[in-house]
């Protein structure tokens, strides 16, 4: 296989020793000008959205988000190419999109701070759209934050770390990110193995085709990630334009195979990255690898990740009972009888101009949720629910 016509699997590499400001601001900007400079992925005055991994908001120096000086490196040199910078996330599964809660996260992760010193934006806005994706293989549309589904163009800015989920987390799974609070425990438990995920991942990135990726790989996570891991150099900055070159680079930095990565092994398989075709252009990738970076304990085997192995088979057994639950909006529903005649297993019932769903049979396929264009279909979690979903990532 070669690389597909019109994708560019060129990644940079640029050495960073640290998080000093302006090494990062020179290796981001080295970086970006290797695979062309700002100008060949964003338009002038282009609104933006810079994607970040804020997961739930975390101090810098744990690794769970991406650092905050990257960030501010990333924003600056896109409000002096004259763009309008928007920072925004969803925090982590199992977490409710709310205002307070994206206060909560910007502060920790010292997000708030890089917004007054760029002149970047924070995103409160906890609203969404559904953004349709007939050519999708495992989904059709997807329930979008409103700050993307706005922004003229998305650049993600990730962090290198393990998960326990997906083995790897970097430019593909950042962008799940887009998916609001509690409707991301519902990917969980429809996508229950690492390549339906995957598939899933890539139909997300298609959708929504960020133009620019930056990693903040200067410090990393290994082990149990994508929060519960230990901090680990690897000094570098990447970048590059596609999602599944940028991991490819990053998965063999880490010492995994490429094709272990569930998002990968799914774009391999539609013809959209050849791992081999992958080139480099900047500083060595072998200079900064780490072959003995340390697996999720979910997959590396051995007795400490056994708790977290057990937290997938309570989803895999006890889906129904954990995963979210669709209820009907009384005041939204007009009564169109839409989610009645999706209904797979008949559990939706339209009496007098509202609808009902029958709990005791409704198999948590969310269909009635994706196709309400009247979105009165809401999603509620229990408690331990949410705690699965947040050990999950």
């Amino acid at each position: 296989m070669t690389q597909p016509a019109g994708r560019d699997a060129t990644v940079a590499v640029a050495r960073c020793d640290g998080y000093d400001l302006e090494e990062v601001d020179a290796a981001v900007r080295r970086a970006v000008d290797l695979v062309g400079g700002i100008e060949k992925f964003i338009s002038p005055g282009a609104k933006i959205l810079l994607k970040p991994n804020l997961l739930q908001g975390q101090a810098p120096e744990r690794c769970v988000t991406t650092h905050p000086a990257v960030v501010a490196a990333v924003a600056r040199l896109l409000t002096e190419h004259g763009c309008q910078v928007v920072i925004g996330d969803s925090p982590g599964a199992g977490i409710v999109y709310s205002e307070a809660n994206l206060r909560r996260a910007y502060l920790r992760a010292g997000y708030a701070a890089v917004a007054g010193e760029t002149g970047a934006v924070l995103n409160y806005d906890t609203g969404s759209r559904t953004i349709s994706f007939p050519e999708g293989e495992a989904m059709k549309q997807f329930s979008i934050i409103t700050p993307a589904a706005e922004a003229d163009a998305i650049v993600v800015v990730s962090k290198a770390k393990t998960h326990m989920w997906t083995r790897m987390t970097g430019a593909t799974k950042n962008l799940f990110g887009l998916i609001p609070g509690l409707e991301k425990p519902v990917f969980h438990f429809r996508f229950q193995d690492e390549y339906a995920f995957g598939r899933m991942l890539v139909d997300l990135n298609e959708c929504m085709k960020p133009r620019l990726q930056i990693v903040d790989a200067v410090m990393a996570m290994e082990g149990d990630g994508p929060q519960a891991g230990s901090p680990r150099k690897i000094g570098v900055i990447l970048a590059g334009s596609d999602y599944s070159a940028v991991d490819t680079v990053l998965a063999r930095l880490i010492g995994m195979e490429p094709l272990e990565i569930g998002s990968i092994r799914s774009a391999v398989a539609r013809g959209l990255i050849d791992p081999g075709a992958v080139r480099t252009v900047g500083d060595d990738p072998l200079d900064f690898a780490v072959p003995d970076f340390r697996k999720p304990s979910t997959y590396a085997g051995g007795g400490a990740g056994v708790w977290r192995r057990v937290v997938l088979a309570v989803v895999q057994r006890f889906g129904k009972t954990y995963a979210p639950r669709p209820g009907v909006i009384a005041p939204a529903c007009i009564g169109c009888g839409k989610c009645e005649r999706i209904c797979p297993v008949h559990a939706i019932t339209v009496t007098e101009g509202r609808a009902t769903i029958d709990l005791s049979r409704c198999i948590r396929c969310y269909c009635c949720h994706e196709m309400c264009t009247e979105h009165a279909i809401a999603l509620s979690q229990g408690l331990t629910g949410r705690l699965l979903a947040r050990l999950l990532g």
